[in-house]
C-alpha cells in the first residue's frame, strides 16, 4: 500500500525524533567522526530499517559471504565504505535510524538506497529513494543539534555545559563528511524520454548538492569527500536496459550513459574547485571511483575478475541481470519464460553483484583508492587525518585537565 503523500513526512519527522533521543549522547569526541551521505553503494541499512522487509537487501542472498545473513546492504558482503572504516579502526558504521542497539561513537551513516541529489521522494510499497540527498543532510542538522543540546543539558554547570557543547561543536568541524550521490539521477532516470537532456540533468544534479555542501559546511563541516559516478555504461543494470540510443564502446559499455557519467564527473570536479575558491577554509576532496572502476572494464585480470560486465547475482541474459527479476527477487514467468535469479560461484571473478552494486572483493579497491590516498584529489591521508586529530585532541583534553 503506498503512503499517503502526508503521512511519510510525518513518519520521517518522528523517526528524527525518536532516534536522536536514543543516540544523541554516544558520539565520541576522541577521534573524528565519519558521516556518511549517499545511496545504496553505502546504506549500511537506513532504507531497511525505515521501512522493513521492503529492500531487496534484507532477503537471501544478500550479506551471506560476510555476515552470513542480510544486513541491509546491497551487497554480497561488506560495502566499500564498510572496509574503509573497518581499516580506519571504526568498524562499521550504523545507519541514522538505528534507534535500538545502535553504535554511534564513530560516527553515522544517512545514506540511503535508490536517493538521488535531487529532491524526490518515496512511492509506492518499495523502500527505494526514501531520502534525497537534502533530506539526509536535515537528518544530520538534527542529530547535530540534539547531540548539542544534550551536552549542555547534562552538564553539572553552565559553565561546564557551554565548554562541552564548544567541544563537541569543534568536534563536528574535525569530522569527516563522505558523500556517494549523484548515480541514481542518472541509472534510474537517465533517458526515459526522447528529449531527456543531458546537460540540463546533470546541472541540476549538481546544484543540488551544491546545495547540500554548502548547507553542511554552514554548520560546521570541513572536511569533505565527494565520490564522483562510477561509468554506468558498464553496469549488469544499465547494459540490460534498452533506455538510450544503444551505442556501445570498444570494452561493451553503453557509450551514451558512460558519456553522461563522464558529463557528470567534470561538473563535479569544477563544482568542488569552485568551492575550495570559495571556502578555502574548508578540504574539498575528490574520489574518483570512476578511474578504477573503469580500470577493470579495459584490465580485469588486473583485479582478478573474469566476467567485468556481468553481474554474480541475476536471472540470466547475456549480463546475467534482467530487469524484470533482480537478485533476490521472487521467480516468475515473462512471456512464457520462467525467469529466477541465481548466484555465481565466485564473486570475486566479477565486479557486480547484482546490477550496479559492487561484490565485497570488488569493494577492496574502491576501498583503497581512499585509504591510500592514490584516487583523492587534492592530496588526502584519511589515517593521518584521523591520528593528528586524535593525538590533539587527547593533547586538549590533558592541558584542559590541567586546568581544572
Amino acid at each position: 500500500m503506498a503512503l499517503r503523500p502526508l503521512l511519510l513526512p510525518f513518519l520521517m519527522s518522528m523517526a528524527f525524533v525518536s532516534a536522536a533521543c536514543c543516540f544523541a549522547n554516544s558520539i565520541s569526541t576522541s577521534f573524528p567522526s565519519v558521516f556518511a551521505f549517499g545511496a545504496s553503494m553505502i546504506d549500511s541499512g537506513q532504507n531497511s530499517v525505515a521501512m522493513p522487509l521492503r529492500s531487496g537487501a534484507e532477503f537471501y542472498p544478500y550479506g551471506l559471504d560476510y555476515f552470513g545473513k542480510p544486513v541491509g546492504r546491497w551487497s554480497n558482503g561488506r560495502t566499500f565504505f564498510d572496509l574503509i572504516t573497518e581499516d580506519i579502526g571504526y568498524g562499521l558504521l550504523d545507519p541514522y535510524l538505528k534507534s535500538i542497539n545502535g553504535n554511534f561513537t564513530y560516527g553515522v551513516n544517512f545514506a540511503s538506497s535508490g536517493s538521488t541529489a535531487t529532491n524526490t521522494s518515496a512511492s509506492g510499497d518499495k523502500s527505494g529513494g526514501l531520502f534525497c540527498l537534502l533530506v539526509q543532510v536535515d537528518q544530520f542538522k538534527e542529530f547535530q543539534t540534539s547531540t548539542l543540546s544534550i551536552q549542555q543539558e547534562h552538564a553539572a554547570s553552565f559553565y561546564v555545559g557551554h565548554q562541552a557543547k564548544l567541544k563537541m561543536a569543534e568536534h563536528f568541524s574535525e569530522s569527516i563528511y563522505f558523500f556517494e550521490a549523484g548515480s541514481n539521477d542518472y541509472s534510474i532516470y537517465g533517458f526515459t524520454t526522447d528529449d531527456y537532456d543531458t546537460s540540463a540533468s546533470v546541472n541540476t544534479t549538481i546544484a543540488y548538492m551544491k546545495i547540500a555542501f554548502e548547507a553542511l559546511y554552514t554548520v560546521g563541516a570541513r572536511i569533505f569527500i565527494v565520490m564522483n559516478v562510477v561509468p554506468l555504461g558498464c553496469a549488469p543494470g544499465i547494459l540490460a536496459d534498452n533506455r538510450g540510443n544503444g551505442t556501445y564502446d570498444a570494452y561493451g559499455c553503453r557509450a551514451d550513459f558512460n558519456d553522461l557519467a563522464d558529463l557528470h564527473n567534470n561538473r563535479l570536479a569544477e563544482l568542488l574547485e569552485d568551492l575550495r575558491a570559495d571556502y578555502p577554509e574548508a578540504q574539498w576532496i575528490l574520489f574518483d571511483a570512476h578511474s578504477i572502476y573503469m580500470d577493470a572494464v579495459r584490465n580485469p585480470s588486473n583485479y582478478g575478475v573474469k566476467y567485468p560486465l556481468q553481474a554474480c547475482c541475476g536471472a540470466g541474459g547475456p549480463y546475467n541481470c534482467r530487469t524484470e527479476v533482480s537478485c533476490a527477487d521472487n521467480p516468475k514467468y515473462v512471456n512464457g519464460t520462467y525467469l529466477q535469479w541465481t548466484t555465481c560461484d565466485d564473486p570475486s571473478l566479477y565486479i557486480v553483484w547484482d546490477t550496479i552494486h559492487p561484490v565485497e572483493s570488488f569493494g577492496y579497491y574502491l576501498a583503497q583508492g581512499v585509504l591510500t590516498g592514490s584516487h583523492l584529489t587534492p592530496s588526502f591521508d584519511i589515517l593521518e587525518a584521523v591520528q593528528s586529530i586524535k593525538t590533539a585532541v587527547s593533547s586538549s583534553d590533558k592541558a584542559y585537565q590541567g586546568e581544572q
